[in-house]
This record gives structure tokens, sequence and C-alpha cells, in this order.
């Protein structure tokens, strides 16, 4: 599915309609899934597609997300059952977002401890290098040791402060999209930007 730019999305309500345009709901689902449609998995175009068009929005604009069900006079699934496949997507997805986070903090949090007890050996192992007779392997030992230590901070720091973010945007993403109105049209709709799945 391909994704354009924020003019390609309609408002409603002061809102970006991100529209999803199928034949039949059975398209919105993974059809691998043997679940009943309120636990099944979304199909991953159309959850691609999605992210993609949220991501594409600035973060303040407000979204709508519209699912447009042409070949359907009859609605062979409820608007409420595909609405809370939807959520039940979203909110596990956002539930183990914040799983990994923990996680990643906690392992970061380990990192830092063990980094710190080398930079604390190495450093005193500089010190110690006051044994050695005075030339060029003393300072080498010395030299070696200091950078051994801080270099051992390297990894803990760039889990702490970097490696994190991604995991934090992408709880924001989950989030948006739980928070975002979701409708279900059984209706051929006028030439928009929809796409099919």
């Amino acid at each position: 599915m391909s994704t354009g730019g924020p003019a390609r999305y309609r408002f409603e309500d002061g809102k970006a309609c991100i529209d999803i345009k199928v034949r039949t709901a059975h398209q919105l689902f993974d059809g691998r899934d043997p679940a009943p449609f309120r636990e099944r998995d979304l199909d991953e175009d159309a959850v691609e597609y999605i992210v993609g068009a949220v991501q594409e929005l600035p973060p303040k604009v407000p979204v709508k997300i519209v699912f447009w069900i042409s070949d359907e006079p009859l609605a062979e699934l409820p608007a409420d059952t595909i609405i809370a496949a939807f959520r039940s997507h979203f909110s596990y997805a956002r539930e183990r977002l914040d799983r990994k986070l923990r996680q990643h903090l906690r392992r970061g949090q380990l990192f830092l401890l063990v980094g710190l007890a080398v930079l604390i050996v190495f450093l005193s192992l500089a010190e110690l290098t006051v044994m050695v007779p005075a030339g060029t392997v003393r300072q080498i030992l010395r030299e070696g040791f200091v950078i051994t230590g801080w270099v051992a901070l390297w990894r803990p720091l760039e889990v702490l402060l970097y490696e994190w973010w991604p995991l934090v945007q992408q709880r924001r993403l989950a989030r948006r999209m739980l928070e975002a109105p979701v409708m279900v049209r059984y209706e051929e709709r006028p030439e928009a930007n929809g796409e099919r799945v």
C-alpha cells in the first residue's frame, strides 16, 4: 500500500481521515488466524498502511480511521466487531511496547552497574601502574586501563540515552491509534485517497 503527503487526506469534523477501502470486511483480518474476528490479528498490509499514514501526519493533527466496505450491502461483520478488533490489535501493541520499554530500561540499568564496576576496577589498575618502573610500558599500561574503563560505559550509556527513544515513539503512535475515532461505512464512497487492501 502506498501513502502520500498530508494534502492527500480529507478532513471530517476537524480530523484527518485515514481511509481504508476494502471489498469485504474479511479482508481486514489475517486469514491464517483461526481465532474469532474480535481476537483475530488485523491484516499486515492494513496495519502497515494505517501506521504509515498516522506517522505521515503531524503529531498534533487529530486523526479518524474510516473503513470503507464496498461490496457488502448488508454487513457480514458488525461494525462493533471490526472496531473492537482494531482497538484490541493496537491495545496489545501498546502493552507489548510497554513491556519492551521496561525490559530495555532494566537491561540498561544492569549494563550501567556492570560498566561502573569495570570502570572502577580499571581506574584502580591505572593507579597501580605507579609500581611499574617509569617509562613507555607504564604509560601504555596506564592509558590502556583508563581507556578500557571508560569504554566499558559506552554500551550502557548508548542503551540508556539513545536506544529507548524509538520504543517511546512507537508507544506514542500506538496510543494515538487507540485515541482515534474509528468508523465503518458500508457504502461506496466518492473518489478519494483510500487504498484497497
